[in-house]
């Protein structure tokens, strides 16, 4: 009896965490196992987060090549990707939402100079790492690379961009 409990409470645990796991919307390619936990940084400071960035790689469907960070206070700032602008919100610890937009952005990983960062969404239709430079850093790049995958992002199919 008490076994069969336990089953039935680890079930029904396992469904409820289950069903937080975002699901691509239907025809959405996902690059991310959502059966493998997520976390955000909790490092994440979005004043030291500002400024420019190179994107060194990102899945095929996201053809970004630049970003710029700008805060306009504490918790909101500009996100200008190859010239378009959005405006945008720290949501909570290392996470972010872009102005009319569902999906929000986790910030996996940032070394300590926030000089690297890896950022995905929990959905996985989206990742990409970020970097000062357009080279240099391998030590990073293999770094955020690792943190993709070990937060269930397919590493095998994220291009590195010239």
């Amino acid at each position: 009896m008490r076994r069969a409990r336990l089953l039935a409470i680890g079930l029904a645990v396992g469904l409820a965490v289950t069903g937080c796991a975002p699901v691509p919307e239907a025809g959405a390619v996902s690059y991310r196992n959502s059966e493998v936990g997520l976390a955000s940084t909790l490092r994440f400071d979005l004043a030291r987060f500002q400024g420019d960035w190179v994107v060194r790689a990102s899945y095929p469907n996201d053809g970004l090549a630049r970003v710029t960070v700008k805060p306009v206070s504490a918790r909101r700032f500009v996100w200008r990707a190859d010239g378009r602008a959005q405006r945008g919100a720290v949501t909570g610890p290392g996470r972010f939402r872009l102005d009319g937009e569902r999906a929000e952005y986790w910030v996996l990983w940032l070394d300590d100079g926030f000089r690297t960062a890896a950022i995905g969404t929990p959905d996985g239709r989206f990742g990409l790492i970020l970097d000062r430079k357009a080279e240099g850093g391998e030590d990073r790049m293999v770094a955020a690379r690792e943190m993709l995958d070990f937060n269930g992002y397919d590493v095998s199919q994220i291009v590195a961009r010239p």
